[in-house]
């Protein structure tokens, strides 16, 4: 069994430092989880808010956890043939080729000395710094019990991995230039690096996909205060459902163009779920659930364009629903590439801003009609190559 060692004690410094919504030690936990480990032992103070979350994090995925108030009771957590991930204190993990090195098995990762310990890592002599994580035996973790209870457990255990002769895998220098394996123990320091942690999950969106590129951008700039809040992504929906249920009541009431217009927002909400739904994930995690909630709320705004069309539209109920149905159907089952100004026509919150002025002008059914056209023109205009079968 892999095992992994996620220090909570000081929960005033890098335990307690949030980026992105999450203590440090959070993250360190869901790096572990994502190397494999079944059990995350937390050594500190186990009654702390930090340390229930990590607790419910690390259970929510199916992993084992216990809480260790002291050094001497480690021993007993770990069997001679388990290994035991051990990390530094405030080290945020973010490098692909550290968790390739990890996923190897026992070993000690080292820096070059001065580049090390200037980024705040550990020196362990004239050529080497230590890298802030190891993968020992768990065995050797029998020797904290011939050592004082007031020990540093990870210290100890980078000692005695030495002693024991733990293999040494070098990190690239470029890793820590680059922020993706870096030592965080400050507000300052977390806010420098949290940019950097959202756009390595968050994938950038084309300016041809305004409503897409806005909800990133708006995510981008309040991430650290939604990210790794359930709430977040849950009000978000909510308040596209909301938008959804209050647009449909409006065009029953006769206002098509208020209708068409409280859909903007709706999209926009939507399209921030699904940006949060890329931050809760792991970067090293290899399989990904597909994004059902997204797409469950983008069908539920396609059927909200077709009543709000259907009810807009002063005509007989199949020739109400037709212009609609052919509309967002066509956006629906061959939206334009993605990348290029095509994209434009598969936009919801355009297309709802361009009906809404269609509706104040009563030419709601002209508008749904041009955009199957535009839709139709586009697809057939359109490389081969270049086309295919989406979903939002």
């Amino acid at each position: 069994m892999r095992i992994a060692l996620i220090a909570i004690a000081d929960a005033g410094a890098a335990g307690g430092t949030l980026l992105a919504g999450r203590s440090i030690a959070r993250h360190q936990t869901e790096f572990a989880l994502a190397l494999g480990c079944e059990k995350v032992v937390l050594f500190g103070d186990g009654s702390t808010a930090d340390a229930t979350a990590l607790r419910h994090a690390a259970e929510k995925a199916g992993a084992q956890v216990q809480v260790v108030p002291g050094v001497r009771y480690l021993p007993a957590t770990v069997r001679g043939d388990d290994q035991l991930l051990v990390i530094a204190h405030g080290l945020l993990p973010e490098s692909h080729e550290a968790f390739e090195r990890l996923q190897e098995g026992p070993c000690v990762l080292v820096l070059p000395a001065e580049a090390g310990w200037s980024a705040g890592f550990e020196r362990l002599d004239m050529a080497e710094a230590w890298g802030g994580a190891m993968i020992i035996p768990g065995r050797l973790v029998a020797a904290l019990d011939e050592l004082p209870e007031d020990t540093e457990p990870v210290a100890a255990l980078l000692r005695i991995a030495r002693q024991a002769g733990v293999p040494e895998q070098p990190l690239p220098e470029r890793e820590l230039a680059e922020g993706r394996w870096q030592i965080v123990r400050t507000f300052e320091a977390a806010l420098a690096a949290e940019r950097a942690w959202i756009d390595r999950r968050l994938p950038p969106a084309s300016p041809f996909l305004p409503t897409r590129w806005l909800s990133r951008w708006l995510v981008r700039r309040l991430g650290r205060h939604w990210t790794g809040k359930r709430s977040a992504a849950v009000g978000l929906a909510a308040g596209a459902l909301v938008g959804l249920v209050i647009a449909v009541a409006a065009a029953w009431f006769g206002l098509a163009a208020l209708s068409f217009a409280v859909l903007v927002p709706s999209a926009l909400a939507i399209e921030g779920e699904h940006a949060l739904g890329h931050l809760d994930r792991s970067i090293f995690s290899p399989k990904r659930k597909p994004y059902r909630a997204h797409f469950v709320l983008y069908l539920m705004l396609d059927l909200a364009f077709l009543v709000l069309g259907a009810l807009a539209i002063d005509s007989s109920r199949v020739h109400r629903l037709f212009s609609p149905l052919m509309a967002i159907g066509l956006v629906r089952a061959s939206p334009p590439e993605p990348s290029g100004w095509r994209s434009l026509a598969a936009d919801r919150g355009l297309l709802a801003a361009l009906l809404a002025l269609a509706a104040a002008w009563g030419l709601t059914e002209g508008a749904f009609m041009a955009l199957a056209l535009l839709l139709l023109a586009l697809r057939l205009s359109a490389p081969a190559a270049e086309t295919r079968l989406t979903r939002p």
